[in-house]
């Protein structure tokens, strides 16, 4: 249960990469390399989704991390970057603001990197001895060392190399469900086998008492032999199992009339009900802690209809707060990553940055969405604010299903007024607001993206090469050409 907890947690945190408002933009004193950057960001380094997956993956599992911007050893080539766990760290000096100087790090048994803010350098190593002079030197001109903490947030303020992770406040909490999840999983074994008395039948093997056998040994001590006697379990009643769930547990029989009068051979002890509940609702306590520490709000899912519009609020912005704590420390690494490569590549070109993953993510349910974007329409609010409602249900609705989110967005761009039925178009055409070009496409929308995925390719595939403008002006004109199309079938008819 407590992976289940961290599970929720984590993919709280992964909105950051879903903003609805994110920019990215990089300058050159030539505009040129502006786009040239871009493209080897994107194609190259695949550099969102690298901080998306990797980063990611750093935050759950190597909070410690650093980011190194490295040049291939031969001087040739672009430079690219990755992380390397603080386990292969063999030094690193950093300033009071977490800035590194130097860099020492493992790359494999027989290798160091050295890298500071001059060089990159690899020296041959034998165990923990540098052997001779480094294999590798290249300066890189950047005036700084290219390497950075993944995570920009000290767990104490004098010590830069160990992180605070969003989850470390509640580490001891987690460890409490643990173990309190532990007892529960136990106590519900109970209610499902429990233990069950009978009696004990005798034991017939000779010499036994109550399980044990007597027997004699001799044993010399100062030279005198001394005869003692010691107990050894019975090797027919040895097999007894210990008290546990399911176990069957044998008690004596009554043997006198002075005995008690035990009616019933067989019972059954049933679990305390109440120690249960109490277990449960401790459990359910301290999840609502942890998650609320964590992602600011206290269920799994909000019930909206179990709270009102304060707390729905509240819920909202402390969540969005957090969010926003989470990604100012992915976009300072995704910065330095982006602003050390444009550097490399086009030194004193390169003039600045800006990597910005937004502030608005999509914290709403789709029922919620759907809800807001039926009454955008209804009272008549701009095509704009209807559009970014209309995408929020398609990310929320398809989250995590990339392909699936741009062929919506894509068929969603071709419609025309997306935002009406046929029947609401069809008085935009009375009343001479839609020409009946567009009209006719809206109302057989379905079978013209049928056809055009028939005769062309999926709308997906289709010109991936072209800028999305081009793209969708490029497939409705071929839509287009289907009513021309009909209307001469229909005139030879």
């Amino acid at each position: 249960m407590s992976l289940e907890i961290t599970q929720d947690i984590y993919q709280e945190y992964f909105r950051i990469f879903e903003g609805q408002n994110p920019f990215f933009n990089y300058e050159f004193s030539n505009p040129d390399y502006a786009d040239e950057f871009k493209s080897y960001l994107k194609k190259g380094l695949k550099d969102f989704n690298f901080f998306k997956t990797i980063g990611f993956e750093q935050l759950k599992y190597s909070i410690n991390s650093i980011l190194v911007v490295d040049m291939p050893s031969d001087g040739d080539g672009n430079p690219y970057y990755y992380f390397i766990d603080v386990s292969k760290v063999i030094d690193v000096k950093s300033d009071k603001n977490g800035t590194i100087e130097h860099l020492i790090f493992e790359v494999d048994s027989k290798t160091v990197a050295v890298y500071d803010s001059e060089s990159y350098r690899i020296y041959k190593v034998d165990g923990t001895k540098i052997i001779g002079e480094p294999i590798v030197e290249n300066l890189h001109g950047l005036g700084y060392c290219p390497a950075s903490y993944f995570w920009n947030q000290n767990l104490k303020g004098s010590n830069t190399v160990e992180k605070k992770s969003p989850i470390t406040d509640v580490l001891g909490r987690l460890d409490k469900y643990l173990i309190e999840d532990t007892f529960k999983e136990y106590a519900d074994l109970y209610g499902t086998f429990p233990i069950i008395t009978t009696y004990e039948e005798i034991c017939n093997f000779e010499g036994c008492d109550n399980g044990f056998i007597s027997e004699d040994f001799t044993y010399i001590e100062n030279g005198v032999e001394t005869i003692k006697t010691r107990k050894t379990k019975c090797p027919a009643c040895s097999d007894s199992e210990e008290i546990g769930p399911g176990t069957i547990f044998e008690i004596p029989a009554p043997q006198t009339s002075d005995d008690p009068n035990l009616s019933n051979p067989v019972s059954v002890i049933s679990p305390d009900t109440k120690s249960l509940e109490y277990i449960k609702q401790k459990l359910v306590e301290y999840a609502d802690i942890i998650r609320e520490v964590t992602i600011g709000t206290r269920g799994r899912v909000l019930d909206e209809k179990q709270v009102n519009e304060t707390q729905i609020f509240g819920s909202f912005e402390s969540r969005q707060n957090i969010l926003l704590s989470i990604a100012s420390s992915f976009e300072a690494i995704h910065k330095f990553a982006n602003d050390t490569v444009a550097r490399l590549m086009f030194g004193d070109s390169f003039l600045s940055s800006t990597v910005y993953y937004g502030d608005q993510f999509f914290l709403k349910s789709v029922n919620t969405l759907q809800n807001e974007y039926e009454k955008a329409k209804a009272s008549g609010e701009p095509d704009e604010e209807i559009d970014q409602i209309y995408r929020q249900i398609l990310a929320t609705k398809y989250k995590g299903n990339d392909e699936r989110i741009e062929r919506a967005w894509i068929l969603y761009n071709l419609n025309p007024e997306p935002h009406k039925t046929v029947e609401q178009s069809r008085k935009l055409v009375d009343f001479g607001a839609m020409d009946q070009t567009d009209f006719v496409i809206k109302s057989r929308f379905n079978t013209f993206i049928s056809r055009f995925e028939r005769e062309q390719t999926n709308v997906l595939d289709f010109g991936r090469e072209l800028d999305f403008d081009v793209k969708i002006a490029t497939i409705y004109d071929i839509l287009k050409t289907y009513i021309n199309i009909n209307n001469s079938e229909n005139e030879d008819n």
